[in-house]
C-alpha cells in the first residue's frame, strides 16, 4: 500500500499528487514548445494595383496587397518591388516603394503603396495603344520584417489597362 501526507494524499506514482505533477510538467512543457514554435510564412493575396498617374519619366500604381501573419508577433511590410509588363511580354520599367506598414500578430492587413515605374521601354506601349484595353502584368515581390523572421513573398496582377484612362492620366502628368 502507498504511504499518505498528513492530509491523507497519497504519494507514490499513480497517486493524486504523482498525477498533478504529471499534469503540471506536461502543462509545462506544452508552453515550452509553444513559446519555441518556428515562425510561420506569411501569406499574400493581390488585392489592386490602379494606374494613378503617367509621365515622361514613368508610370504611377497604387498598390494593395492582403497580408495575413500567422505568427505571434509583429511584422511590418519594409518594400514592394514591382515589374511591369505589357501584352506582348515586354518589359515596361520597375519600381519599388517602402510602405512601412504593420501587420499585426495573427492578423490581417491591406498594405497599401504608390509605385513609380519608371520606363524602361515605352516604346512597347506604343504599339498597344490602338486597343482599347491593354493586357498587363505586374511581378513583384513584398519584404517583410519582424522581431524573428525577414522574408519576401512573390505576388503577381494580372488585368487590363484601359486607354482612355491611360491616356487622361498621361495628361494630368504632362
Amino acid at each position: 500500500m502507498a504511504a499518505a501526507d498528513r492530509s491523507g494524499k497519497r504519494l507514490a506514482g499513480g497517486t493524486l499528487l504523482g498525477r498533478r505533477a504529471w499534469l503540471l510538467l506536461a502543462v509545462c512543457a506544452g508552453a515550452s514548445a509553444a513559446a519555441c514554435r518556428k515562425p510561420q510564412p506569411p501569406s499574400i493575396r493581390p488585392h489592386l494595383a490602379r494606374v494613378t498617374g503617367v509621365t515622361p519619366a514613368g508610370i504611377a500604381l497604387e498598390v494593395q496587397l492582403e497580408v495575413t501573419n500567422p505568427n505571434s508577433f509583429p511584422l511590418a511590410a519594409e518594400a514592394v518591388e514591382g515589374t511591369l509588363f505589357v501584352a506582348n511580354g515586354q518589359k515596361l520599367g520597375s519600381g519599388l516603394a517602402h510602405p512601412r506598414s504593420p501587420i499585426e500578430a495573427q492578423g490581417t492587413s491591406l498594405v497599401s503603396c504608390d509605385v513609380q515605374v519608371a520606363w524602361a521601354d515605352l516604346s512597347a506601349i506604343v504599339p498597344l495603344l490602338a486597343s482599347p484595353r491593354i493586357p498587363y502584368e505586374l511581378r513583384g515581390q513584398l519584404t517583410l520584417g519582424g522581431r524573428t523572421i525577414n522574408v519576401s513573398l512573390p505576388f503577381t496582377f494580372a488585368g487590363e489597362l484601359d486607354r482612355s484612362e491611360l491616356l487622361r492620366a498621361g495628361m494630368r502628368g504632362l
